[in-house]
């Protein structure tokens, strides 16, 4: 028996082991919490922003399978495994968009408002967005330090019908964009979670399911206190500062901040709430350069401490006017942090914060991708990977930010592509996504930023992004009478394939887009 049970076990070894050789490699998809800080209002709307990432051990693959034939796709999830080997697994069946070329993910994130319970509970859900559909896509670095991390990336077009996300890359989409905002509409003043639940009825495998959803507290019209938190919060402890995205949208963590910022409308709004904010500072400062807050003494009497790279005062303003200044002569070049606070607890409605960093030789960026010439893209299908080389005199940090114009000028008419503000400029990428500009022809100009200067650099070549061809209904790249036949098909069987305007009903308008874009032919 002793023996019996010793074969058994050496059997069930061998089939762990054999078990651990070619376990599944699964992705994990969470909501990055600091996206959501750029939220704001807009009439009856509540807009944020969001990011979806992969942390897990392997990449996020799905891929567009049959067309149903009720206006339904079936989208697969693809499963890698540590012996190389993978299998496909059906995730679920999606509406099918004819206009877009490509899957689109249902409900791949709701957006949420809760209430804000005693003790900081979460409470049940008074207002959510619409259900989002997305084309997935690894456009922002995340975190390349995870053991499975892609440095290179994997994949940057909604084109083909595979999209997903490498390990350690993220999918961004920003508060200007259709389906980013909640209906505020009869929503009580007052202080809510905002909540982004990823994936949230589970279609997809993953290595962990109970990590999809992040939520902060958001303030929907005014508080029940006297003064409002003001859209920098929170930024109540200097390592929270410190975690937020360098530069972004309402993110303390200002980082290269040249030749000079103002910040206006800041407020503390309870007494003890400290603000903390970070900047760069490339050079040794002199006697030009300074921080300083502003704000009305006999509202409130705050005062102001310059922190070093650690969060340590090394210097502090508490006077008795309308402002605190604090020199940056003589301080190193580094990174440095701004506390403001209640003098004895006091607090104020409104305060501005100017920083004056030091400045040097500026630095240089030089566009390589798009190269001269014209790049045709499919808007909303095709991104393009814009590429550049930057330096430093000095060999500061630098941080690059992408414009698109579609003339090679800054007349005031070019376009802020959001998700690339303060790009690390040791980067050397950003992927463009046609979701942020309409069908035309750009030029695009990286400015490069070392902290105390910028400069740029136009792109020698275009980017043209065409309208997708709807009339071409096989998707074989030519207009002919199957492609007629095969609409006339669908739109008889009442078949959503053919809703070309994607309302959702069938009707004249459907016909006649069709054969306007029969006529116009594909670019």
């Amino acid at each position: 028996m002793r023996i019996a049970h010793a074969s058994v076990l050496v059997v069930l070894a061998a089939a762990h082991t054999a078990a651990v050789a070619q376990s599944d490699l699964l992705p994990d998809i969470i909501i990055d919490e600091q996206r959501l800080y750029d939220n704001y209002q807009s009439g009856n709307e509540l807009r944020l922003s969001n990011g979806t990432c992969n942390i897990g051990e392997g990449k996020f693959y799905i891929y567009g399978g049959a067309d149903n034939g009720d206006g339904t796709q079936e989208v697969w999830q693809r499963i890698f495994r540590t012996d190389g080997s993978y299998y496909d697994t059906l995730a679920s069946n999606f509406i099918y968009h004819p206009t877009h070329g490509h899957i689109h993910v249902e409900n791949w994130a709701n957006y949420h408002l809760r209430e804000v319970l005693p003790g900081d509970g979460v409470g049940d859900i008074v207002a959510s967005g619409g259900k989002t559909s997305f084309c997935i896509l690894d456009l922002i670095q995340y975190d390349l330090g995870l053991p499975n991390a892609d440095p290179n990336g994997q994949f940057f077009s909604c084109s083909s019908q595979t999209q997903g996300l490498s390990v350690g890359w993220e999918d961004v989409y920003s508060s200007g964009l259709d389906g980013q905002s909640i209906d505020i509409t009869g929503i009580p003043d007052g202080e809510y979670w905002l909540e982004s639940v990823v994936d949230p009825e589970n279609k997809f495998i993953e290595l962990n399911e109970n990590n999809n959803y992040a939520r902060i507290k958001v303030t929907i019209g005014s508080t029940t206190g006297p003064i409002d938190p003001d859209a920098y919060e929170p930024d109540d402890s200097f390592s929270g500062t410190v975690g937020r995205p360098i530069g972004a949208v309402n993110s303390p963590n200002l980082g290269p901040v040249n030749p000079e910022i103002t910040i206006n409308n800041l407020t503390i709004e309870a007494s003890g709430d400290d603000d903390y904010y970070r900047f760069y500072m490339p050079a040794t400062g002199t006697s030009d350069d300074f921080v300083r807050i502003t704000f009305q003494h006999s509202l409130g009497d705050i005062d102001m401490a310059l922190l070093n790279s650690s969060g340590s005062s090394i210097a502090t303003s508490q006077g008795t006017s309308n402002s605190e200044q604090i020199s940056m002569s003589g301080r190193a070049a580094g990174w440095y942090g701004v506390r403001v606070y209640g003098y004895s607890g006091a607090t104020t409605p409104n305060y501005d914060l100017t920083i004056n960093p030091s400045s040097n030789g500026s630095p240089s960026v030089n566009v390589i991708n798009p190269p001269a010439g014209d790049v045709s893209l499919i808007h909303g299908a095709e991104n393009y990977t814009l590429t550049w080389s930057t330096s430093d005199p000095e060999n500061n940090e630098t941080w690059v930010t992408i414009y698109a114009n579609t003339s090679p000028t800054l007349d005031g008419n070019e376009i802020l592509l959001p998700t690339s503000i303060n790009t690390a400029g040791s980067l050397g990428s950003y992927v463009i996504n046609s979701a942020y500009l309409d069908t035309a022809t750009y030029w695009f100009f990286a400015e490069v930023s070392d902290g105390g200067s910028t400069t740029g650099d136009w792109s020698e070549g275009t980017i043209t992004f065409t309208p997708f061809c709807v009339a071409d209904m096989d998707n074989n790249a030519v207009l002919n009478i199957d492609d007629i036949n095969l609409f006339a098909q669908r739109f008889v069987s009442n078949d959503l394939a053919a809703d070309i305007d994607g309302n959702g009903v069938l009707n004249i308008d459907d016909i006649n887009m069709f054969a306007q874009s029969f006529v116009e032919g594909c670019p």
